[in-house]
């Protein structure tokens, strides 16, 4: 029972922690997968390398040797007569009826100010009309240079984005062209893989390795969202008047999908760890929620399996599957825990049962 307990409180705790933050992630999981199972686990990501994102183009030549060049122009592709042509149809910028309509509403509100003033009427606050009507102007304008303005968008983003390019080129063909390096020290024969995972001087230097191009991709990758933000946002912000009364409109990424996946694992995860833990803590069907909390773990275990050399440590994840386990094949939740009354409620009546069979 108190194991149970135990147990469920740590699942409702991490539960309700990723649900407050509404920030989890499986990505570092899934994309940091090793083994046997990894190319499955990466596949529910949308670019798990961060190849798309970061423009990268593998090639491959008659002799199958795999080369890497950036390349933007797909990016640019998907700004120019994706994003930007779906946001001018989308808002109508240049609309010549929201223009019309914003003239009358100014001209009506011109004539309230100069009836007002004529009238001599101090309970029209003619400072708020002027400031609505200059607004109105401002509004018209806007409309009036949404088209140029919206190219203009779409060619400062370029010219960043090929700036960025330019800068991390070299850098980025390198880091994707020694992949390889990740396996430690594979290539070079079966003792070096073992010196990697017995020594702690070369395991260490593994280590830093991995945590080296962690950095740097993650720095790539957080300077090209960057970017795509900044372009969604400028775009989002020329609409004006009945226009910004629309949702923003969301730019299409390769590399992050809305539908994909990885999203629904993030949706479901934080919420399948709060009502574990919290059957598990109130011993409420505890058999099938300690078995469910069980596969998981497994399925966390098997992005990172023990016996592959270079994974990160799972052992703490090992030893609560096996007292998941125990829990699912004990009656724990009947002890201090709601599962009792449920067997009492499913419980067949003895005399029953002898009037059946008789």
């Amino acid at each position: 029972m108190l194991l149970r307990i135990v147990v469920g409180f740590h699942f409702y705790k991490e539960g309700t922690a990723k649900l407050k933050s509404g920030t989890f992630s499986s990505a570092g999981f899934l994309g940091g997968a090793k083994g046997p199972m990894a190319p499955f686990f990466k596949q529910m990501l949308d670019d798990p390398e961060g190849m798309k994102k970061l423009c990268i183009v593998q090639s491959s030549d008659e002799n199958g040797d795999v080369s890497y060049s950036v390349d933007p122009e797909l990016t640019f592709l998907i700004w120019d007569r994706g994003f930007a042509d779906e946001a001018s149809l989308y808002y109508d910028f240049g609309s010549e009826t929201y223009q019309q309509e914003l003239s009358e509403q100014r001209e009506q509100i011109k004539k309230k100010i100069i009836e007002a003033r004529d009238a001599e009427n101090t309970s029209v606050d003619t400072l708020a009309l002027e400031t609505t009507r200059s607004r109105y102007e401002q509004d018209i304008l806007k409309i009036r240079e949404q088209r140029k303005r919206l190219k203009d968008i779409l060619e400062e983003h370029q010219i960043q984005l090929e700036d960025w390019v330019l800068a991390n080129e070299v850098e980025l063909v390198s880091h994707f062209s020694t992949a390889q390096r990740l396996k430690g020290f594979q290539r070079d024969g079966e003792n070096r893989q073992i010196a990697a995972v017995y020594v702690d001087s070369l395991r260490d230097q593994v280590d830093s390795i991995r945590g080296d191009r962690y950095k740097k991709l993650a720095g790539w990758t957080s300077e090209v969202t960057g970017i795509w933000d900044s372009y969604e946002n400028q775009v989002n912000g020329l609409a004006v008047y009945k226009q910004a009364e629309k949702a923003p409109l969301k730019i299409h990424r390769p590399f992050d999908q809305e539908n994909s996946f990885s999203k629904w694992v993030d949706a479901v995860i934080p919420w399948f760890d709060t009502v574990v833990g919290g059957l598990l803590i109130i011993g409420l069907f505890s058999r099938l929620a300690s078995l469910s909390a069980a596969i998981f773990l497994f399925s966390v275990i098997m992005t990172q399996p023990p016996w592959i050399p270079g994974t990160t440590p799972t052992y703490f994840y090992v030893i609560e599957l096996v007292a998941l386990l125990v829990i699912a094949t004990t009656s724990a939740g009947r002890f201090g825990g709601l599962d009792y009354f449920v067997s009492l409620f499913t419980a067949k009546s003895p005399q029953l049962e002898t009037e059946r069979q008789s």
